[in-house]
């Protein structure tokens, strides 16, 4: 018995499957996903050390590179979207600052990388709204990842070995669903 998943299974119909890519960037931690059509291809998070010079986040940003690019030789087709949390401003300019530039890292890596995709920075209540969820607390989004990573789990046959999941990589398979909804332009 041979078992397909969702987009192989659009692939022999003739249809391109869409791939996606969601971060949770921060200072210090960067949450992403990679979806495939609607199925998590993969996910985690990075940590980054306090100190880290941009050319140390390109070494994070390069094993995500390499995976989309495996994906879009595999598939036939292009990254369409990447969806990047938008900053949050508060009223500690410093820690805004910092997130705010370590926003527009991975924002210039991801051009310098797949300067076809689309990049839509999108505000945390935006994704939640889009996904049905309230606009507080982590415990819905995290929830909400949880039953993303059963259904790819199930579509990809069991066959899937997704690590453990944390808060920073929720709330990046929380982005990556939410472009499907909010559209990916």
């Amino acid at each position: 018995m041979t078992t397909t998943s969702r987009s192989s299974s659009r692939e022999s119909r003739g249809i391109q499957p869409i791939i996606r890519l969601g971060l949770d960037a921060s200072p210090l931690r960067i949450g992403w996903c990679i979806l495939v059509d609607d199925v998590i291809d993969s996910y985690g998070t990075t940590h980054i050390p306090r100190k880290a010079a941009v050319m140390e986040r390109r070494e994070f940003w390069r094993i995500i590179r390499d995976r989309l690019r495996q994906l879009e030789r595999t598939h036939h087709t292009d990254v369409r979207t990447i969806g990047i949390e938008a900053p949050y401003v508060g009223p500690n300019r410093m820690g805004s600052l910092n997130h705010a530039r370590n926003i527009g890292q991975q924002e210039a890596l991801a051009h310098t990388s797949f300067p076809y995709a689309a990049q839509r920075l999108i505000m945390p209540a935006e994704w939640r709204r889009a996904l049905g969820l309230s606009t507080r607390g982590k415990t819905e989004p995290y929830e909400h990842a949880n039953k993303m990573i059963d259904y790819s789990h199930s579509a990809r046959s069991y066959q899937a070995d997704y690590p453990e999941l944390d808060q920073d990589a929720a709330d990046a398979i929380c982005i990556a669903y939410s472009l499907i909804t909010l559209g990916d332009e």
